[in-house]
């Protein structure tokens, strides 16, 4: 007979111990992260039906397997149920000792020890199991709590009643993660050899080098642009706390177009949302949650491979199917996520028409150049990594200075296809005939630095520089020639500018001021925090700054074939390896994604050119010049790190590089002066290999 209580009372303890592990973990980090659901748009009944089954399900599942053991043997069914409590312990002792600052990989087995202890109480001791049984009110009352706290979307609100004198098309482009410095030369002029687009555009259009952004995270920065109002307290970017906006001043006089990648500030009278099915939409919200909850209970050393939080709010199993090769299709299927940045843009285009009144907004924020980074400026995608190459936890920049570069590097490029969308937005607004008389507006949100050993995204006095500057470029009605105007204006003076030209009095009060108005501006730049501080700079500091990252971008030439030349000397540019390169003893090259080098299509929109691995056999310091063949001519250059114990290896390759079929890919140590330099082959991929490796961090720890 066993010793164990009855099966309701089972089901109550595995109910309690899993709420204690892993229900009301998540839900306490779903409510300090409200833009989790509030960005997703999720609605009260998909978030109670997620509570409901995280709550139940694996408790009742767990029950089950012991009822159909106990059909078996009664004994084993008891051990199931000891097994099953103790698995459901473990995330318990790691999320405490996490929280106590333990960050090595023996918390797991020091969680095991403390679950098996915490069984064997429950197995001796009569309170232990009364404890428990009165615990599974906590999963009860945590569930009502979370659904009925959970932060939501509010769907509508009325528009304003304003009158529009001025009906023009308003076109309106907002981008994402992009420093104003991305698209200058040293000269401080936007960069025509790289961005012809965007230079095109200027030549039109009036161009605010000196824009500066007001938050550094999208969730303030774009409810401040399409407010005017300086970021207050702890706003969520919807619509209830953020009622009055671009799309409420419009709505009663307006026809929209609209696609907000972020917030939800548009009301749903005027921007009917299309919505994925409602259990793709749960398997979504799921998927990302699993990765959420894992970053939080993991120590580091256990979340390689792991896609990055940074600073989204879903989509981060996206970069798993990404980096092995599979398209936004792949993912859309298997996720429900929202269009990928180049399809909606491609909707976006699709949408605008001759036919449409003047009386039109065509509004479009896009998360590009926002990483993951995967474009090359053609549009062809090398896959994204499940961690940005550089990035180490904490959301920190290496200390690799190399591989904060190849960050830098693939950011441009990812400028450089944002610049190629550019211009196709263009062309199609001039073939529909409304590009002269329409109100073009195209700005970023905030920006990002790649300075080693800074967090990435955060702004400090070290990287207000970059976070700071935006590009802002405005065309208005009828203005042919472009300008430059240098004064120190803010995103937050765009929605008082397009007022100002469709002749709207605002009904509400804003911190920003008309472009087309005769002011200096402020004296400093001033950037606020998540906790909600200021980070100030004078702007004499925000010139030094802007300096400085022109002189670091400097590294990569003036065009798109010395940006993937980084690092790699005139002599080894092209050079044939085959005769001449002798092989080191030992050393093995274990490339991932190895199976994508011998199924190459070079009319594919897909080139696997971004190519990772380990090196085995051999030690090779982080100095030492590595460089990458491709059918026996070196194309890319790069440098070795370290990653829990492992000789990790990361380069960006020219697209062209590669041909129909299989591809050999060699990885080379070079040796001697750079005029004159020695090649020892470290190792190559094999022909008619074809399974495909998981692939892994890129990034230093530490």
């Amino acid at each position: 007979m066993s010793v164990l209580p009855s099966y309701p009372l089972r089901a109550l303890h595995l109910v309690a111990i899993w709420a204690y592990a892993v229900s009301q973990p998540v839900f306490a980090l779903l409510q300090g992260n409200p833009e989790f659901l509030v960005v997703r748009g999720a609605t009260r009944v998909e978030v109670a039906v997620f509570a409901v089954l995280l709550t139940f399900v694996p408790p009742l599942v767990a029950l089950a397997c012991e009822w159909l053991m106990a059909r078996v043997s009664t004994r084993g069914a008891d051990l199931l149920h000891l097994a099953f409590l103790g698995a459901f312990l473990v995330p318990l002792g790691m999320l405490i000792l996490r929280k106590f600052g333990v960050d090595s990989a023996a918390i797991v087995l020091v969680s095991a020890a403390l679950a098996a202890a915490v069984v064997a109480a429950y197995v001796r001791w009569r309170g232990v199991r009364l404890l428990f049984t009165f615990s599974v009110s906590l999963a009860f009352v945590g569930l009502l709590m979370f659904v009925a706290r959970a932060p939501l979307v509010t769907d509508d609100v009325d528009g304003a009643e304003v009158t529009v004198p001025e009906q023009v098309p308003v076109v309106f482009l907002l981008l994402d993660e992009f420093p104003a410095t991305s698209l200058m030369t040293s000269d401080g002029v936007i960069d025509a050899v790289r961005f012809p687009n965007f230079a095109r555009f200027a030549s039109d259009a009036s161009w605010y080098p000196n824009a500066t952004t007001v938050h550094e995270s999208t969730t303030a920065a774009v409810p401040a642009l399409l407010t005017g109002r300086l970021p207050r307290g702890h706003g969520l970017p919807t619509l209830g706390d953020h009622p009055e906006n671009l799309f409420t001043l419009l709505g009663e006089s307006y026809r929209f177009r609209v696609a907000e990648s972020i917030t939800h500030l548009c009301p749903k009278r005027y921007c009917p949302r299309e919505r994925a099915q409602f259990a793709p939409r749960l398997r979504g919200l799921f998927a990302d949650v699993q990765v959420a909850f894992l970053h939080q209970i993991l120590p580091t050393s256990l979340k390689s491979g792991l896609p990055s939080l940074d600073d989204r709010w879903g989509g981060f199993s996206k970069e798993l199917i990404l980096a092995a090769g599979g398209s936004d299709e792949l993912f859309r299927v298997a996720r429900a996520h929202p269009l990928s940045p180049p399809d909606e843009f491609g909707r976006f285009l699709d949408g605008i028409s001759r036919r449409e009144p003047a009386s039109t907004l065509h509004f479009l924020h896009v998360l590009l150049p926002h990483s993951p980074w995967q474009f090359f400026p053609s549009g062809r995608s090398y896959g994204a990594s499940p961690v940005p190459v550089g990035l180490a936890p904490g959301l920190f920049w290496s200390d690799e200075s190399w591989l904060v570069r190849q960050a830098y590097q693939r950011h441009l490029l990812q400028v450089g296809y944002t610049d190629r969308l550019l211009g196709e937005l263009l062309a199609k607004l001039e073939r529909s005939g409304i590009y002269d008389e329409a109100l073009v507006v195209v700005v970023a949100d905030q920006g990002v630095h790649f300075i080693a050993g800074e967090k990435s995204r955060s702004v400090s006095r070290d990287s207000i520089a970059d976070i700071a500057p935006v590009p802002l470029l405005i065309k208005y009605p009828g203005q042919r020639a472009g300008r430059v105007d240098s004064r120190a204006v803010r995103t937050i003076d765009v929605l008082p500018t397009i007022a100002d030209v469709l002749g709207v009095r605002l009904p509400w009060s804003v911190d920003g001021r008309s472009l087309l108005d005769t002011w200096k501006g402020p004296s400093t730049v001033s950037v606020a925090k998540i906790d909600g501080t200021l980070v100030e700079a004078s702007f004499d500091e925000m010139e030094d700054g802007r300096r400085a990252t022109l002189r670091r971008k400097a590294v990569f030439g003036r065009t798109w074939d010395s940006l993937l030349q980084l690092g790699l000397p005139p002599a080894l540019r092209g050079l044939n390896v085959e005769a001449s390169t002798r092989a080191a003893p030992g050393s093995e090259v274990r490339f991932d994604n190895e199976a994508l080098f011998a199924t190459v299509a070079t009319a594919s929109p897909f080139v696997p050119a971004r190519v990772t691995g380990t090196l085995e056999g051999i030690r090779v310091s982080p100095e030492q010049l590595l460089v990458v063949a491709v059918n026996g001519r070196v194309v890319a250059a790069t440098h070795g790190f370290r990653i829990q114990g492992k000789q990790r290896f990361s380069a960006l390759l020219p697209e062209t590089a590669f041909k129909d079929g299989f591809n050999r890919v060699e990885l080379l140590a070079v040796e001697g002066s750079p005029s004159a330099p020695r090649l020892t082959r470290l190792g190559e991929n094999r022909p008619g290999f074809d399974a495909l490796r998981s692939p892994t961090e890129e990034t230093p720890s530490g």
